[in-house]
């Protein structure tokens, strides 16, 4: 095997993988992409160090390494959508290349090498991990297949510095993503499985140790992080017999990995059929037989590294494509094997050399042409969310310095879209929140109000600085069904005929509650008469009170259409609660739990 062919055929990876995902450009950025630029670009360089890397600061995931990441890039990059695409198709196309070298000097055969990695860098199933640049998974592959690589070397000739080498590459594995914590196992696997070089007790504990100390530091840095109750609080990540369920799909997606995928994960339950799964069990019986009948010790090892890669997701109730990124690299392997097998049986046939490579491009322009129209459907989508956002750069050119947008019921999420693209636009003195947070309406220079129309197009509500309502009684206020009410914002006491009144309510559950209410707000006439009401469980009944958990605070806007009302000062609103299915009330309790009445007013509102 030759230097320069060696060479040529790196050259030609990083061609097909820049070729191949040349389309991200169109697309821009999206969802988590906006959270991790904004957050590095409000980290202060007083104290970057302690956002990065103090467990205790992070709000998604203790992920270091991918702070600094973005916090560098945004330095160079800004809102460069364009730059941070290139970095992440960098990161592939080097996982390439390291998967090419490792396959060919664990096999000691080049065309393994090759073909494994050219199957690896078309494979369209992991898309999302590549077009999606706050994905953390191709750096994570950086250094996890870094890390084994000089973890190989060192098995193959004991040299220290490969070992402290594949240890360095560990820690920033680890500091990149929790996965990395399978390391060491893949590491054991190698040796005991692969290698098998005899070795005392003692020295295979003092070989793996400095491994086990960094993981087991590793899993205490994670547990002070608050962010790992995202892990079961947001997404549900529970461990239980429905990881087996979620594994069958992850092997579907394993065993028929071309095709048409999305560009962004959409969390399916389920990815597989009839012929799928039909096709899944021949796949896994096949290989099963070939392992047996050859003992092969490689194809034992790939499968229990796709098992353990793939440990870490399968107590999530559901499924993301990119999350096969490093358990397809067993599948890119097996190909490879299959591929240089032929060769050695047909390979000295004229026909054989053609055949192939006539098949390795059509299989390169086929999932070219997949992913491209991915990306295109992406790219359309990316700009949908950014719809609203274009409508009120529009129209506000600039914004006051320390100016905060509070959305109701945005059609973009704001947290990973709006807030990042304000950001990007106006810089560090816009803040965005929603109404699932607390908006201290008037803790700013100026503060606007957003709802959304009819037509889907943002309406402003532009917050009174100075104005002032009352509460018939006193805050916070307990209802029946453990329900309290710790206190509330108003926009406007000022109102336009045809404008809503915004009305921000902050609720708290004291215990649990067993039925699903309904909060009601009545705008009432200085008369006494209702002119305009709104009845809804919370959130439009996204967040129904059987749902709240027991001190969990709720934030929960209500827009009430005052188009009815006739211009006149004296106006109020009531607020209370009722069974949707007897009308019951709740009664309103005070500190002795004695029913006091069974509706709260705010006042006092003027129409214009």
């Amino acid at each position: 095997m030759s230097k320069r062919l060696a060479i040529v055929g790196a050259f030609a990876l990083v061609a097909v993988v820049c070729v191949t995902y040349q389309p991200s450009f169109r697309m821009g950025l999206y969802l988590d992409d906006y959270y991790n630029i904004e957050r590095a670009g409000r980290i202060e360089w007083s104290n970057a160090l302690t956002q990065i890397f103090d467990p205790r600061a992070q709000t998604l995931w203790y992920r270091p390494l991918q702070g600094l990441q973005f916090f560098i890039e945004y330095q160079f990059f800004g809102g460069n959508a364009n730059a941070y695409h290139v970095v992440n198709i960098a990161y592939h196309a080097i996982n390439v290349l390291l998967l090419y070298a490792i396959a060919w000097r664990v096999s000691k055969q080049w065309p393994i090498g090759f073909v494994a990695a050219f199957f690896y860098a078309t494979f369209t199933v992991y898309i999302s991990g590549v077009n999606w640049v706050g994905i953390v998974e191709p750096l994570l592959g950086v250094f996890y297949l870094s890390s084994f690589w000089f973890w190989w070397a060192y098995l193959e000739n004991g040299n220290a510095r490969d070992y402290w080498l594949a240890f360095a590459a560990t820690i920033l594995a680890l500091m990149a993503k929790q996965t990395a914590l399978t390391l060491p196992i893949v590491f054991f696997l190698a040796d005991r499985v692969l290698m098998r070089k005899p070795i005392a007790l003692a020295g295979l504990l003092r070989r793996y140790a400095w491994f086990g100390a960094a993981a087991v530091f590793f899993l205490a840095l994670q547990y002070i992080a608050p962010s790992t109750n995202t892990f079961t609080g947001w997404f549900g990540w529970k461990v239980g017999t429905a990881m087996a369920s979620i594994l069958w799909e992850y092997l579907i997606l394993l065993f028929l990995p071309w095709g048409a995928f999305p560009s962004i994960d959409l969390n399916p339950v389920q990815v597989g059929d009839t012929l799928t799964y039909a096709w899944a069990e021949v796949a896994l019986v096949l290989l099963a037989l070939a392992a047996w009948r050859e003992r092969s010790r490689l194809i034992f090892f790939l499968g229990v590294f796709t098992l353990i890669t793939l440990l870490p997701v399968l107590p999530f109730p559901f499924l993301e494509h990119r999350y096969v990124y490093l358990p397809i690299v067993s599948v890119a392997v097996i190909l490879g094997g299959l591929f240089k097998r032929a060769h050695a049986r047909l390979g000295r046939r004229r026909e054989f050399a053609f055949v192939a490579s006539l098949g390795l491009a059509l299989i390169a322009l086929g999932n070219g042409i997949a992913l491209n129209d991915s990306m295109t459907s992406a790219a359309d989508w990316a700009r949908t969310l950014r719809v609203p956002f274009r409508d009120i750069e529009r129209q506000n050119p600039t914004f006051l310095p320390d100016t905060l947008l509070y959305f109701v019921d945005p059609i973009t999420p704001t947290e990973g879209g709006l807030a990042g693209m304000f950001f990007l636009r106006y810089g560090k003195s816009v803040i965005v929140r929603n109404w699932t947070q607390y908006a201290g309406l008037r803790e700013h220079n100026a503060a606007y109000v957003y709802y959304f129309d009819d037509t889907r197009r943002p309406r402003k509500i532009e917050v009174e600085k100075d104005a002032a309502t009352h509460s018939a009684l006193p805050l916070p206020i307990d209802f029946e069904a453990s329900i309290r009410l710790e206190g509330y914002e108003v926009p406007r006491v000022t109102i336009a005929r045809g404008d809503p009144i915004g009305l921000i309510l902050y609720w708290r559950a004291t215990g649990k509650i067993d039925r699903d209410y309904t909060v009601f707000a009545h705008l009432v006439a200085p008369d006494g008469a209702i002119v305009a009401q709104s009845d809804s469980q919370p959130r439009k009944g996204r967040l129904p009170t059987r749902e709240w958990a027991p001190s969990q605070f709720i934030a929960d806007a209500i827009l009430i259409p005052a188009g009815a009302a006739v211009a006149a000062s004296g106006y109020r609103i009531k607020i209370g609660w009722y069974d949707s299915q007897t009308r019951q009330r709740l009664a309103v309790l005070d500190a002795r739990n004695q029913r006091v009445t069974d509706r709260i007013e705010i006042g006092s509102f003027t129409i214009e």
